[in-house]
């Protein structure tokens, strides 16, 4: 770790969202305090920690903010840190998103040389014990080629619009005219990137700049994932045409098949992939199925809506 020395003027603002995040809390701030570009301040904004994360945090440097759990949102709690910060860039890390190397913050805000650039997210790589679902999703979605994101350049909307607040950067400027969306549950960092594309600004996805984060969700935490994501999905984008309720074995059986090619190429014992399968057609049907009732959300009771939710605020 670098000698720290507190920034008065810092150019960049992090900011950090916890809760109960005592496994990955401190690795995460370790490798933030190990990065080579330090002139910037870190913001922790905990909910209500009941496993000692606060005391983790604060062996570090950091400016400290706790808020009542109730008082959480994806959206409403990342404008609440942009409010906190001094810097002239706001960079946004999830706890359990820890940087690769040094290299993580410098090789987001190398970026902004381009002024038309709004915002900038990183590479994800699985942890070691990452199950191979996990695994094959991010090998697919954070890819090693640098892509610059405009409306002049669109060819697949959603494929577009996508942005990940596991690791950005996003101007202060820009997020004064278009602040994260505090009504939807979940991907407030998709929403953002469609409005400020849709204003004419660029999106970067910089390979150079990587964390390791991946999680080995229970079934139960991924179907209120899916559900979520399905509500913000209908809010975003308005249309419901992702999954069809017929075809959701289909998706099932084609989500296996990938995932057996992936364990195939990565050199799986066999043993392992015929064990792993029965897991990835259950967990595949379960996504879907989440993720449809999440697209019909408004048609659905109160009563479920709270049930299937993980955010609350039902």
């Amino acid at each position: 770790m670098h000698d720290i020395i507190l920034m008065p003027c810092p150019e960049v603002s992090i900011i950090i969202l916890t809760r109960n995040g005592k496994a990955t809390i401190g690795e995460c701030l370790k490798q933030v305090y190990a990065q080579n570009y330090t002139n910037f301040e870190v913001i922790v904004i905990d909910s209500a920690s009941t496993d000692g994360t606060p005391d983790i945090v604060n062996n570090f440097p950091v400016r400290f903010f706790s808020i009542d759990v109730k008082d959480f949102g994806h959206g409403k709690t990342r404008n609440y840190g942009a409010k906190l910060s001094k810097g002239k860039y706001l960079a946004y890390l999830t706890q359990d998103a820890s940087p690769f190397n040094e290299h993580w913050l410098e090789n987001l805000i190398r970026n902004f040389s381009d002024e038309e650039v709004a915002g900038v997210y990183s590479r994800n790589v699985p942890r070691l014990d990452c199950d191979p679902f996990e695994a094959r999703y991010i090998s697919s979605g954070w890819g090693s080629d640098r892509e610059v994101k405009s409306m002049q350049n669109c060819r697949n909307y959603k494929k577009l619009v996508f942005f990940s607040n596991t690791s950005s950067c996003i101007r202060k400027d820009t997020w004064e005219k278009f602040p994260f969306n505090e009504l939807l549950v979940q991907t407030e960092d998709q929403d953002w990137s469609k409005r400020v594309l849709e204003a004419g600004y660029k999106i970067v996805y910089d390979p150079g700049s990587v964390v390791v984060h991946s999680h080995n969700n229970s079934l139960k935490i991924l179907f209120k994932k899916y559900f979520d994501a399905g509500t913000a999905h209908i809010q975003i984008f308005k249309n419901r045409n992702n999954v069809y309720l017929p075809l959701i074995p289909f998706f099932a059986a084609i989500s296996t098949l990938l995932d057996i090619r992936f364990m195939f190429f990565n050199n799986y014992e066999t043993i392992n992939i015929i064990k792993w399968v029965p897991r990835a057609v259950v967990r595949h049907f379960v996504e879907a199925t989440a993720f449809w009732l999440g697209l019909h959300f408004d048609i659905l009771p109160q009563a479920l809506k709270r049930k299937f939710t993980a955010s609350g605020h039902y």
